[in-house]
């Protein structure tokens, strides 16, 4: 980490479990990352111990290896993976929405500025039609205004109607995924090549290669992400990080001789490259010098600094002593200045330094380098200054250093030997002297580029180096850790070759571990199975596909075969017959046991796609061993192996976890007898167990009858399609009908077909009983009959019935007449049609209204404009019922008075009306023998408009002190209510005189 820190006190010999900060005392940044090693170095250690030294997890695992859809690259699966306790994260890139008219190119949407952009070389997944992916190559970038267009290596598949049209444009999904030429952290991988057309492949000579992860952490800082500037500060970096970075890396090894290679199998270039290096470093103070004499003084030991320093001493070139070369600086190597520019022997850099102690200087050197070098572990350029420009924020050298790409964040950084680079000696340094009385001493052995230690030099009355070992040390890092995913042998095309899983897998400690479980059996378990039943075969569904797919290669055609893994080795039948027993001689072996056990090996064991069901199927042999024996029955044990039966999931392979636990149950062939049942579906939470369940072969076909008959739903509301189930007492040995008849009361129409037909080898068989939207409610009755067995206990009749309910909604009162902005209260009731509505039936409804507005207690509010309107309740129960009321809203009379315009010949028509009125009421008036209710039915149409009632007080009866007057209609009182819109206006009333003129109606007569 070059990084400006006081010192790094982390170690992990003194077992520190915590930093513990002390009030009033200096905080430094080496207490606090000290407290963040501790927690890494706890967090990984309990990884190792939980997990080991590298795993995936069952669920979310990641970093599973498959061939591109071309052959020329590896795609890396996303998710996590653990290495020595550190966790590997490969992320799955955002899903964008893509646009195509079916050719290679597909337009997105612009990305996030903060995602990594899109550039040829990349692979993506794309998802058009639904269940399928295509694998393309990004073969071009082209930025629009609204987006990009990505250019492919293939055609995009038009997903088929109605999904998509036949022509134009469709949308889909698009994913990048990362493969070992495109990853994030390893740039131009050691073995990129380059095709024929410029696009980047896969180059690997033929052999055997391990693939692996290499994982280590990088120093991040402002100068590689500037994200972590804080910008409010104005400039100054704050804090750095330490980044896991992991690489997939591919190393050559030699084959074993005689055996086939597998994940575990010792290599020796695997043991070299994961061997630690054997250099190491001592670092002291300089010794006081002895007195040459006695008129001299003797030189001062200790470190002779004015300031506190951090030494960073590093390998920069790599091998053993006498090659191997180091570098150095006093203040950890983090004087660092990013490149702006290269201009043959100037570049241009954001700074030169704040001062001269931070800053660069005329014949300094210096390192060139980006993130190839660091990410692949390779020293920069080391050049010496020639002159600095801080104006001008230049740097000139004497030749031109190697141009690095502004991507890959080009720096340089400061170090501070005189000479730049220092070799390490053959047989050991000896002490050297870097500056200040430090001195350091590197051992023979093996160095590697990055290796580094860090030595605090302190100032003032301590005058000392702080090395406190005894030993030299080893490097403190860099620490890289090595894990093994695969084994790839290549034979020059993707096609020919094999890529073989060496990730270990483990389970969550608190989850259930994948697996194949088993969902039900065509027989029933410790229950009687019939010859028919038996020779059908036995089926065995399972919840996933116990089946496995592999490439092999067939007159030089990639084949892909599917391989059954439940076969007669896995599934094993087993039958115990009763067989005679031969006389022994004395002294002989024992006699076999009753009864004696015969392994029945079936024909191939197939398996249904659709239902995920093994069928075995019994042999010839077996045939005819179960033909050998007559009448009674015998015990037949089936053992699913469950180590041996498996099925591939995405990147995992599941193992069949059949272990089951019994319960009690009811014999469907034994009336009245118990049975041990078994609790499926299988699974007791582990990788992988073993099936197993028994049954009784019937050698002698049993009566059938019926074990239970019912209809769900019990209740219906308005007409449906309730199934009924019938369920034998046993399973069906060959096809039975089981005739089914209807009746109803009240009579309704119901559909049923009859016969239904139970298939051989099930006990059971649904019947749809269609009911089409009766006019009453009824109780429908089913009656399930099978052959009758004479004089036989067994049930061949049942029967079922379904309650079928005909709503029906009344609204109360059916109509009203309502001024603007008047209320009404409307009620609802929700009856039966035929019966009585049972209970559990809603009878609330729900109101509307198509103009004004009803609240859900039934409460109208009339609108603001005359009309006539519908208040319509309609049941809870049954959505399709419902009832209206009519409101008929007007305005009022004086409004409608002051706008109404009434013409010269309307006023005249109506007048003429009014007297013609008035005679024929005088006329019925005298007739003595019409009633009053008649009479007042006869002359309400014709009574004057002033003295109706209003429509809210209306009533179909009024007493004959509440009828009006026939003839001129009195003067309204002010307090009396205002008349309804259809009475005739004040100003059109007849005279007084000449309504007086007019003789009067006559008392009526009581009854």
């Amino acid at each position: 980490m070059k990084a400006d820190f006081s010192r790094n006190t982390f170690d992990p010999r003194k077992h520190y479990a915590a930093v513990l900060e002390q009030q009033g005392r200096v905080q430094l940044d080496a207490d606090r990352n000290e407290q963040h090693q501790i927690d890494a170095h706890r967090s990984a250690s309990v990884a190792r111990d939980v997990i080991g030294l590298s795993g995936a997890p069952n669920a979310g695992g990641g970093f599973g290896l498959r061939f591109t859809a071309d052959g020329t690259d590896l795609a890396i699966t996303p998710g996590r993976f653990y290495v020595d306790g550190l966790l590997c994260e490969n992320d799955a890139d955002d899903a964008f929405v893509f646009t195509s008219n079916g050719d290679t190119n597909a337009t997105l949407p612009i990305p996030r500025p903060e995602l990594a952009p899109f550039a040829p070389g990349q692979w993506v997944v794309l998802s058009a039609a639904a269940g399928t992916q295509q694998q393309l190559r990004i073969t071009s970038v082209s930025p629009t205004d609204t987006g990009v267009v990505l250019g492919l290596s293939g055609a995009i598949q038009r997903p088929p109607p109605p999904a998509a049209p036949a022509t134009g444009p469709f949308t889909g999904t698009l994913q990048r995924t990362a493969t070992y030429l495109t990853q994030p952290d390893f740039p131009n991988p050691d073995h990129a090549g380059t095709s024929t057309t410029g696009a980047a492949i896969l180059s690997l000579a033929n052999g055997l290669y391990v693939t692996y992860l290499d994982v280590w952490e990088r120093h991040v800082s402002a100068l590689d992400d500037p994200a972590i500037r804080e910008t409010a500060l104005g400039g100054p970096d704050t804090a750095a990080r330490a980044k896991t970075v992991w690489q997939l890396k591919l190393l050559q090894v030699t084959p074993p001789s005689g055996s086939a290679a597998a994940c575990g199998t010792a290599f020796p270039e695997w043991d070299a490259l994961a061997g630690v290096g054997s250099g190491s470093l001592a670092a002291r103070a300089a010794p006081s010098q002895g007195q040459a004499g006695p008129c001299l003084i003797p030189p001062g030991g200790g470190y002779q600094g004015l300031e506190n320093q951090l030494y960073r001493i590093e390998i920069h070139d790599s091998g053993a002593d006498g090659t191997a070369t180091f570098k150095w600086s006093r203040d950890n190597g983090s004087v660092v200045t990013p490149v702006q520019s290269f201009n043959g022997s100037t570049l241009t850099v954001a700074s030169t330094g704040p001062d001269d102690a931070l800053g660069l200087a005329n014949g300094q050197w210096v390192e060139i380098l980006g993130d190839f070098e660091e990410l692949h572990g390779v020293p920069g350029q080391m050049i010496q200054i020639a002159t600095v420009d801080p104006a001008k924020s230049t740097v000139n050298f004497a030749s031109p250093p190697r141009p690095i790409a502004t991507n890959l964040h080009p720096k340089m950084r400061r170090w501070d030997g005189a000479t730049g680079l220092v070799a390490i000696p053959a047989g050991g340094s000896g002490w050297i002297d870097l500056e200040a009385g430090v001195q350091v001493a590197l051992t023979p052995g093996q160095f590697a580029c990055g290796d580094y230690w860090l030595v605090p030099a302190r100032a003032g009355a301590a005058a000392t180096v702080e090395w406190n070992h005894a030993t030299p040390q080893p490097p403190q890092g860099v620490h890289h850790h090595l894990a093994r995913i695969g084994l790839l042998n290549w034979t020059g095309t993707a096609a020919n070759s094999t890529l073989n899983d060496c990730r270990p897998a483990f389970a969550p400690l608190t989850d259930i571990p994948p697996a194949l479980h088993i969902t039900s059996i065509s027989w029933q378990n410790d229950d009687v199975v019939s010859l028919a039943q038996f020779a059908a075969g036995l089926s065995v569904t399972l919840d996933g596909a116990p089946i496995a797919q592999y490439s092999v290669t067939l007159q030089n055609t990639p084949t892909l075969l599917s391989l059954m893994t439940a076969n007669d080795s896995s599934m094993v039948v087993t039958i115990e017959m009763p067989i005679a027993v031969p006389n022994q001689p004395a002294g002989a072996n024992p006699p076999p046991t009753m009864p004696a056990t015969v392994v029945l090996s079936g024909s191939p064991i197939s398996w249904n796609p659709a239902t995920n069901s093994l069928t075995w199927m019994p042999s010839a042999a077996a045939t005819t061993i179960v033909n050998s024996a007559t009448g009674g029955q015998a015990r037949v044990r089936v053992r699913l192996k469950g180590d041996f039966v498996w099925g591939d999931q995405g990147q995992q392979r599941l193992y069949l976890d059949g272990a089951t636990r019994g319960r009690p149950g009811l014999s469907t062939s034994r009336p009245n007898t118990l049975r041990t049942d078994l609790a499926l579906p299988s699974g007791l939470g582990r990788r992988s167990s073993d099936f197993d369940s028994w049954f009784l072969l019937q050698f002698a076909d049993t009566p059938v009858s019926l074990g239970s008959f019912f209809i769900a739903p019990g209740t219906i509301i308005g007409g449906g399609a309730p199934v009924a189930q019938v369920q034998l007492a046993s399973v069906a040995k060959a096809a039975v009908n089981v005739a089914l008849t209807v009746t109803s009361q009240p009579q309704i129409a119901v559909t049923v077909a009859s016969p239904a037909v139970v298939p051989i080898g099930q006990s059971n068989v649904n019947v749809p009983v269609t009911i089409n939207a009766p006019a009453s409610s009824s109780l429908v009755t089913v009656t399930a009959t099978v052959p009758p067995v004479p004089n036989s206990p067994l049930t061949t009749t049942l029967s079922a019935s379904v309650l079928v309910v005909v709503v029906s909604v009344g609204v109360s009162p059916p109509s009203a007449l309502l001024l603007v902005g008047a209320t009404q209260r409307f009620s609802a009731t929700v009856s039966g049609v035929g019966l009585a509505l049972p209970d559990g039936i809603s009878t609330a409804v729900n109101w509307s209204c198509s103009g004004g507005a009803i609240d859900r207690t039934g409460t109208y509010t009339a609108p603001g404009v005359a009309g006539s309107f519908t208040v319509t309740a309609t049941s809870v129960a049954d959505p399709t019922r419902s009832a209206q009321a009519v409101v008929t809203v007007r305005t009022k009379g004086k409004d409608k008075d002051k706008d109404a315009k009434e013409t010269k010949e309307t006023k005249e028509v109506r007048e003429k009306v009014s007297d013609v009125v008035t005679k024929v009421s005088d006329v019925i008036s005298k007739v003595s023998d019409v009633t009053p209710k008649t009479r007042d039915v006869i002359l309400q149409p014709l009574a004057p408009r002033s003295v109706a009632a209003p429509p809210a007080t209306r009533s179909a009866f009024i007493t004959p002190e509440e009828r009006p007057q026939v003839g001129a209609a009195p003067a309204a009182k002010a307090d009396q209510p205002v008349a309804p819109d259809d009475a005739p206006a004040a100003s059109e009333k007849k005279p007084a005189a000449k309504a007086a003129a007019k003789p009067s109606s006559k008392p009526r007569k009581k009854k």
